[in-house]
């Protein structure tokens, strides 16, 4: 965490969102054992902490490697910034829906669901890494047109979304499951 001078607030707020993240990833896991790091409510069916946080770790990687791609693309363009981030009312509506609590669950791509075969400190360093490609490449998006600069979806190849879009999804997304592992250590038979 530290403090990003020039940059424009709509940038800063992407950069203060993997801020809190990170402060709140840390604050979660920072008291916990290990076996209560990996411990898997409702009989195991459900993702334990370190699930929760692999998965970010790896969405978030792909996520900050297109749209790593996609802002130097625009780089090379000359696609210069125009504005503020602003995702379109289909992507708005897909970031909305990521925001906590969880009002539906959805399967997780297979190329992103948690393996359990890292360390917790695997984890945690991937989780760290991928925030910290995703500030540099959002104190990069903010030269250029960040509304115009898209991307295939790592995930739904056919969909191209734009780097604003992205930006705020990747928010989205750290909160929700960032949420759903205060709800595993909240959980009735988390072990104390």
């Amino acid at each position: 965490m530290e403090t990003h001078a020039a940059v424009p607030p709509d940038i800063q707020r992407i950069l203060d969102d993997l801020d809190a993240s990170d402060r709140r990833a840390e604050l979660l896991t920072a008291e916990l054992t290990d076996a209560q790091f990996t411990w898997q409510p409702d009989g195991g069916t459900r993702w334990s902490v370190g699930q929760c946080l692999e998965h970010l770790a790896v969405a978030n990687g792909l996520y900050g490697e297109a749209v790593r791609k996609a802002v130097d693309r625009a780089t090379l363009a000359g696609w210069t910034r125009k504005g503020p981030l602003a995702p379109g009312f289909v992507g708005q509506k897909f970031v909305n829906s990521l925001e906590p609590p969880v009002k539906r669950r959805v399967r997780a791509p297979t190329s992103i669901r948690p393996t359990s075969k890292l360390t917790r400190a695997d984890i945690m360093l991937r989780y760290r890494e991928a925030h910290d490609r995703l500030r540099r490449a959002a104190r990069d998006a903010a030269a250029i047109d960040a509304n115009r600069a898209t991307f295939r979806n790592p995930f739904l190849k056919v969909v191209k979304v734009r780097v604003s879009t992205a930006l705020h999804i990747v928010s989205a997304h750290d909160r929700r499951h960032l949420w759903q592992a205060e709800q595993v250590i909240g959980h009735p038979d988390f072990p104390r």
